[in-house]
């Protein structure tokens, strides 16, 4: 299976009273991750030279990662060609320009988290992995595993559509968007039920 990794470095702020992530800074962690794979251009790019080989980016100093960090950017940053992206070394997959001005924004439809355990503070940079499970018209299903101490710690998913900026609706995939992203397409992360209660 074709996946990117991603190092995504954790902030001591995103743990919490119980000494491991916070569940609503596992989002932001998600964010990052895909900012990191898809955006054009966004601060911090060249921590990213390392990821599409899935090694680690050399960065031991996590207040390096986090001074390149604006912490009101969202999915929405700045762009640039995505012959930048190549240029840096970062992954290929980065050809989604967005943000104002760029005619696409992108919204979040729904999102899925499974923790299977804590996931506690680390200087190293997570190395998230993260694939495709569905290209749509106009959405994008992807796929995470954060990996633990001991195995796989978080499993998401979400669900992203893009719009077009001047009309606010759906608009359809690019197909160099479509043929970048088809390599890593596979099976949708596996989360584990639990059956429904019934009544007696």
């Amino acid at each position: 299976m074709a996946r990117l990794t991603i190092p995504v470095h954790l902030r001591w702020s995103d743990v919490d009273g119980y000494q491991h992530v916070n569940n609503a800074k596992m989002f932001t962690i998600l964010e990052e991750t895909r900012i990191a794979a898809f955006w054009a251009s966004t601060p911090g790019d060249a921590l990213m030279e390392g990821a599409r080989a899935g090694g680690d980016t050399g960065v031991d100093d996590p207040t390096a990662a986090e001074a390149d960090r604006d912490p009101d950017e969202g999915e929405t940053g700045p762009v640039a060609p995505p012959a930048a992206a190549a240029a840096n070394g970062t992954p290929g997959t980065k050809v989604l320009a967005t943000g104002p001005g760029s005619g696409t924004n992108t919204y979040i439809a729904r999102q899925e988290i499974e923790y299977l355990a804590p996931l506690p503070y680390t200087l190293k940079p997570l190395q998230v992995q993260l694939w495709i499970s569905h290209l749509g018209g106009a959405s994008i299903d992807i796929c995470y595993e954060i990996p633990g101490p001991d195995g796989i710690a978080v499993r998401a998913m979400t669900t992203l559509v893009l719009i077009d900026e001047a009309s606010g609706k759906p608009r359809r995939m690019t197909e160099q968007e479509r043929a970048t992203w088809a390599p890593y397409l596979d099976e949708p992360v596996r989360f584990r039920r639990r059956p429904r209660d019934t009544d007696a």
